[in-house]
């Protein structure tokens, strides 16, 4: 959003705004994607990874929200290449989430016809 208001802008605009958002993007999804890492059911090898790489992309962040003479293309090449990073995470955790498979579950309701008598029995109900 920050970008098309950057680019409708009828004067030269500061990117300020553009920096901040990305910069509260990237650290946003690597930290809930690595609490999901950590709190699910992965090796201890990957739990390690994702909080080493939680600690690094929120000082990145940090970094670019607090240096305001970072030249606007540096912070938005590093911001850039945090979301990329983040993302990377992302894909790592959900990998293996049935969420996002294509086909549908053995468990799901696939339907059938509503003509047929239902299962189960009204005994021992009184109305």
């Amino acid at each position: 959003m920050e970008l098309i208001n950057a680019a409708k802008a009828p004067s030269p605009t500061d990117f300020l705004p553009v920096r901040t958002a990305m910069a509260t993007f990237f650290p946003a999804l690597i930290g809930s994607t690595c609490f999901q890492i950590v709190l699910g059911k992965y090796l201890k090898a990957l739990r390690a990874v994702a909080f080493v790489g939680t600690t690094i992309i929120a000082a990145v962040g940090f970094w670019l929200v607090l240096d305001r003479n970072l030249s606007t293309a540096l912070s938005l090449s590093i911001g850039t290449l945090a979301s990329l990073v983040s993302l990377w995470f992302w894909w790592i955790a959900n990998a293996d989430n049935p969420d996002f498979f294509d086909e549908p579950l053995d468990q799901a309701a696939l339907g059938g016809s509503t003509d047929r008598p239902l299962g189960g029995d009204l005994g021992g109900f009184d109305a």
